[in-house]
Order: C-alpha cells, then structure tokens, then sequence
C-alpha cells in the first residue's frame, strides 16, 4: 500500500529541489500486490523501476539488489514505510555535493518502540559497535552512498552482508545527518 504514497512523497520533495533521481522498489518476496503496484506505476513514470524475489531472502538481498541496479551517481538506501524522512535526502544530498561519500542517517532517537525490543537492540548494537569499532548505536540503513562506495560495497566478497555496518567499515568521506523515525504509515 506505501508504494505510489512513498513515490509521490519522494517525488514532490526531489522535483522541488530539482534533484534528478530514479527510484527503485525491491518486493521482497511479498505475497500480496507490491510487484504489481510497482509495475502499474512505473508505467506513468519512468523514473520507477522494480525488482522481485521469488521468495523473501531478507533486508540486506533487497538493499544489495537495488544496488546493483541503481545507475545513479549517488544512491540513497530507504524503507518504504517512510520512517525515514524524506526530506532528509535534500540535506543528504547537499553533504554530497560538498564532498562527502558516505552520509548516514543516524537516529536522535529510536522512535516508539516496545521496551523489549528497545533493551535486545541497544544489546546487539553495543556488541556489534565493540567488535567493529564502529559506532552503531543510532545507526539506520537510511543512507546516502556515492558512486564509489556503491561500487565498493558491491565489491565486497561477503556472502552475507551486514549493510548498516559495512558501510561504514569500507571508507570514504563520511557524515551523519540525525533524523527522527517516524511513526510507521503502514
């Protein structure tokens, strides 16, 4: 259902900072219509492309699936329930054309959440940040990646990649733009 709603929110704030883009939509699997949304609106916009998996092989196969398609000079990585605010991308997007290779959207907070979940991934982020050296405790997949860091996470030999870390562990010129998680439209 968030399909044309993600598109046009996306599309308004980008045409309106005239910020050339092309979107595409990975189905991970779904059983319901997503493909056959996706497919009935790239029809009346070009700008729209899509994938399908025959099954649900997870968040990180969708991510590295757009990836490899994504033709653009940079690329930003966002669910489709717009928890990640669109019209952060403008901001990211400038970070990029001042330079800067890798922006990551980092949450100044984690949104509502059930306690439980809140204490296991505070858990898991701790651990993951003290084997990596990398700070994960905000980090999101909301990203914006340039050309050459796209390419080089798809370099990566890694048969099971870990995206919101791997990101930042290749290199390049970073920053993080904070955001607020929105409460999930569906």
């Amino acid at each position: 259902d968030m399909i044309s709603a993600t598109f046009h929110t996306v599309k308004e704030i980008l045409d309106k900072s005239q910020i050339p883009f092309e979107i595409i939509f990975v189905d991970d699997g779904s059983g319901d219509l997503t493909y056959e949304n996706i497919v009935n609106l790239s029809q009346n916009h070009p700008e729209v492309k899509g994938i399908s998996f025959s099954r649900n092989f997870g968040k990180e196969s969708a991510i590295f699936a757009g990836l490899t398609e994504a033709k653009g000079d940079c690329c930003v990585i966002m669910d489709c329930d717009l928890q990640h605010p669109p019209a952060t991308i403008v901001e990211m997007y400038r970070l990029w054309t001042e330079g800067y290779e890798v922006v990551e959207g980092v949450k100044a907070s984690r949104g509502k959440e059930n306690p439980l979940h809140t204490f296991c991934a505070n858990g898991f982020y701790s651990i993951i940040s003290r084997l990596t050296g990398i700070d994960m405790a905000n980090a999101s997949d909301f990203k914006l990646l340039d050309r050459q860091a796209v390419d080089a996470s798809l370099e990566m030999p890694e048969r099971a990649p870990f995206f919101r870390a791997l990101s930042s562990w290749i290199g390049f010129q970073t920053c993080q733009v904070p955001f607020e998680v929105q409460e999930r439209t569906v």
